[in-house]
Order: structure tokens, then C-alpha cells, then sequence
């Protein structure tokens, strides 16, 4: 059997949607099917101000530019994060200061932010893999305490929930991606989400070529209004895909029997989305397992996505910091797929090859 790492959601009910855009005839990113749909995210995420963009990338730097931050500023993020949370910064000419992460979570470590933190450092990028909640409360609070602005890349972590609210609720700006693979997917696309009218002003003018005005600099970043109209429709099921997602993962856990393999760890009094099944391995042993699970047809995103710390790539080399926190737990987990594509007779599988490691 071979179980699939991608899931494309649909639903009959878009064709509609996309018809309606295109009898509209505005495509562009100007359309008033953008505000609709910005409207929409600010209300499912309980947020006052949303900004819709052609990628999740293309979120991150937007709302770097938005809190100015310019060449030779420091910007501090996670040293075992997806590299496209981090190009954005070096793409403003800032410098990324990678930051250990706790010993059991995703979350930048506060005694390693008192070491990196200094007169030049303008902000700080939290990134909550495959959808495990962070400690997002304690770090907003510790960073305000130095007045740096906290960004959220949420890319994977859409309705991930801490203390019974939305990540985005914790931060200053939170970024999300929503490519194919995404809960919310409109194919390509992001967004951000802030309650600062200030940041929200000034990414708007962003990604509009600062808003033509022959003043302000921008670019073009404006999401496509057949995209949209995707995401208008899609909202609506990112709860539903989360407690699908959930379900498929309680599943596999109940059922798992071997004591060298559990799930990674998750906060108390927070809920992850099940972007994947995270599962923590008993010390030495991760490699072969997921070595093992690729030979039965189960995929790794540890594997797909050779994942490291970052530093360790040829690109990021001249950023190193040694993060012996980020590095271990690169070496101790991988994923399992939970999307809602999975049937019973995949998850029993899955299971059964599980129980079955030695």
C-alpha cells in the first residue's frame, strides 16, 4: 500500500463561486471579491485587519517592510524553520540571528533570545511546525518587554489554538500560506492578519507598488480575485478539515503500541491542527525509522525536505549560531500523514507498520 502525502480539497459549490468572479470580470488583485474575502479571514481568525497576497513568502515580507525593517537590521527566527520564513529577511537586506528553540517544542528559546538580543534587533519570527502550538503568550510577553515586534509564521498552523484562541491572536503580524497542501489552500496565496491599523495601512500600500503614489516604495504582491473567490467558499471547512485531521490522528495514536514511538509532545491547554502527526522516536533510532517507513510507502516530510537546522545549508552558512537545542530535536521526530484523504484501511496500515518497527 502506498499512503499519499497530498490532499486537495474541493467542493462542487466553487464552480459557482468562480463563476460569479468571473462574471464580475475584474480579476485583478483590486476586485471587490479581495475585500470579501479579507473580510471573511478577519472574521473566522477574530482579527480586525486582514491583507490578502500572493503567497505566504510574499506575507513574511510584507510585514517585515511594514515594521521597517531595513538593511543591516536583525531579525530573529527559529534555526529550524522552513528556509522561506527566513529569504524574505535577507531578501530587505536584514540579517536572520538564528535562535535555539526549547527542548521540546517549536518555540524560541528565551534564554537564547537574552543572548542574541541587541540594540540593532527590530523583530522576532515565531514559527509553529506542522501545526504544534508554541508558547506564543510568553514569548509576546517577554518581547515586549524590549519593544520588539513579534511576527507569526503560521504557514502550517491555521486554526492551531493556545489557550483556546487562534495563534494569531498572540501576534503583532501573523503570516499564512495558503499553497495546495495548505488547510486553507487557493492553489497560491497568503495572507496576514493584524489589529494594528498602522501595519495594516502600510502593507496595504506594500504590495500595491506603494500604492502608486511616486512616494512610497512597494511591489506587486496582490492576490488574484479567482483565488479569492477559492478562499471565500473555503473558510467555512478549515474547521471541519481540522477535527477530520484530529480524528485521524487520535486514531493512529490510540492504536500505536510500540514504546519506541510517541507523539511529539503538545502544550497543555493548547490544540494543535494536525497539519501532520508529529512523532517523537526513541534516541538513535529516527533515522532507520523513517528509512523503515519509506520503504513501506510512507512518506517523511524530514526526508522530503531534507530537514535540519538551517544553518547547516550551504545558504545559510554564514548565519550559523550553534543551536544544540533546534539540533536534537531535528534528529528525534518525523511525520506521519492524517489529511482527510486517508481511509480506514491506510490508517490501520500505517499503524500496523508502526507496531512493527524493531
Amino acid at each position: 500500500m502506498k499512503i499519499s502525502d497530498k490532499y486537495y480539497f474541493y467542493d462542487k459549490k466553487e464552480l459557482k463561486m468562480l463563476k460569479k468572479v468571473l462574471e464580475n470580470k475584474q480579476l485583478s488583485g483590486t476586485s471587490n471579491f479581495i475585500d470579501d474575502y479579507e473580510k471573511n479571514l478577519c472574521n473566522f481568525f477574530k482579527s480586525k485587519y486582514s491583507v490578502a497576497l500572493s503567497s505566504g513568502t510574499a506575507a513574511i515580507q510584507t510585514a517585515l517592510f511594514s515594521l521597517n525593517i531595513k538593511r543591516g537590521d536583525k531579525v530573529i527566527v527559529s534555526s529550524i524553520c522552513p528556509s522561506m520564513s527566513v529569504v524574505p529577511i535577507i531578501a530587505l537586506g536584514a540579517i536572520p540571528v538564528f535562535c535555539d528553540t526549547n527542548e521540546d517544542d517549536f518555540g524560541l528559546n528565551i534564554n537564547d533570545l537574552k543572548k542574541i538580543i541587541d540594540s540593532k534587533t527590530k523583530a522576532a519570527i515565531e514559527v509553529p511546525m506542522w501545526g504544534y502550538p508554541t508558547n506564543v503568550f510568553r514569548l509576546r510577553n517577554f518581547l515586549k518587554k524590549y519593544k520588539i515586534p513579534l511576527i507569526l509564521d503560521l504557514a502550517q498552523a491555521h486554526g492551531t489554538k493556545y489557550k483556546e484562541k487562534y495563534l494569531s491572536n498572540y501576534g503583532d503580524i501573523s503570516c499564512f500560506s495558503t499553497h495546495d497542501k495548505k488547510i486553507l489552500s487557493t492553489g497560491e496565496g497568503g495572507f496576514t492578519l493584524t489589529n494594528n491599523r498602522k501595519y495594516f495601512e502600510k502593507m496595504q500600500s506594500y504590495i500595491k507598488f506603494g500604492n502608486m503614489n511616486g512616494r512610497n516604495f512597494g511591489l506587486n504582491f496582490k492576490l488574484g480575485s479567482l483565488q479569492a473567490g477559492i478562499g471565500i467558499n473555503r473558510i467555512k471547512f478549515i474547521n471541519k478539515q481540522i477535527k477530520l485531521r484530529t480524528s485521524n490522528a487520535k486514531y493512529i495514536l490510540k492504536k500505536i503500541k510500540n514504546k519506541k514511538i510517541k507523539e511529539f509532545k503538545v502544550m497543555e491547554k493548547s490544540s494543535p491542527n494536525y497539519y501532520a502527526l508529529l512523532l517523537e522516536i526513541k534516541q538513535g533510532l529516527c533515522f532507520n525509522f523513517i528509512n523503515y517507513l519509506e520503504k513501506n510507502n510512507i512518506p517523511s516530510d524530514i526526508k522530503k525536505y531534507k530537514f535540519k537546522v538551517l544553518y547547516e545549508y550551504s545558504l545559510f552558512k554564514k548565519y550559523k549560531r550553534a543551536c544544540q537545542n533546534s539540533k536534537k530535536l531535528s534528529q528525534k521526530i518525523t511525520t506521519i500523514p492524517v489529511h482527510p484523504g486517508l481511509n480506514k484501511l491506510e490508517l490501520d496500515y500505517i499503524v500496523r507498520v508502526i507496531n512493527n518497527f524493531t
